[in-house]
């Protein structure tokens, strides 16, 4: 039996952890409502949805945290290691992560002070809206850059390489604003692209495929 590859394991929980804590966030802010027309509707919203903004906030930064912490043991699984994988996924979740961090807690700032209006929520509207939208697409580039690895080993992983591409690309639409209604099906879709890799990684089964792969290519 193949040695078990442990921080594959927790960078699987820890990706599906990720994938629960960023729904959270996102219900959290939906139910908010404070995507309206002008930063003082927007301000008026959060004021009023004080709690359910601040805990979207809150979720983000930890979704951020839990997210970096994968991509370090990602880095560490023999699928990297074996050059079957590329740290460059690693290192795009980990700016990802970063950047929702900085977004959260911006958010975070915004549900403190709202309705006021001065230089430092202006300041956090604006990060808050860019870094959260290039931390999505970080994610996103993520994605596309790890379809190659389960296209490469074949067998059932195969499956998820195309979706996990169509996935990543859908996801840099998030900077344009006509795309707007179609976010949420972009971001459901993430939320699933999370959850099957990373319990593809906790149960072994990303481990087994290429362990096959590496003996395959072994001489006889």
């Amino acid at each position: 039996m193949p040695e078990r590859d442990s921080a594959a394991r927790i960078a699987g929980a820890l990706l599906m952890l990720t994938a629960v804590i960023n729904a959270v966030s996102a219900m959290a802010r939906f139910a908010a409502d404070t995507d309206q027309p002008t930063l003082a509707e927007t301000l008026s919203a959060i004021h009023l949805n004080q709690g359910l903004y601040g805990l979207g906030g809150v979720s983000r930064i930890t979704a951020g945290f839990t997210l970096i912490a994968a991509a370090r043991y990602l880095l560490r699984t023999r699928i990297i290691r074996d050059g079957h994988g590329t740290p460059l996924v690693p290192g795009l979740f980990a700016a990802s992560g970063a950047f929702n961090i900085v977004s959260g807690a911006c958010a975070v700032i915004l549900a403190a002070y709202a309705p006021a209006i001065n230089p430092l929520i202006e300041s956090s509207a604006f990060l808050r809206w860019s870094t959260g939208k290039t931390g999505f697409a970080l994610a996103g580039l993520a994605l596309v850059v790890a379809s190659r690895y389960p296209w490469r080993v074949g067998s059932a992983l195969r499956s998820i390489a195309p979706v996990s591409a169509i996935v990543g690309v859908a996801m840099q639409f998030i900077w344009i604003d006509s795309a707007t209604v179609a976010h949420p099906i972009v971001g459901a879709a993430f939320f699933l692209c999370l959850l099957a890799v990373g319990s593809m990684l906790f149960t072994g089964r990303t481990q087994r495929s290429s362990r096959r792969v590496v003996d395959s290519d072994s001489p006889a």
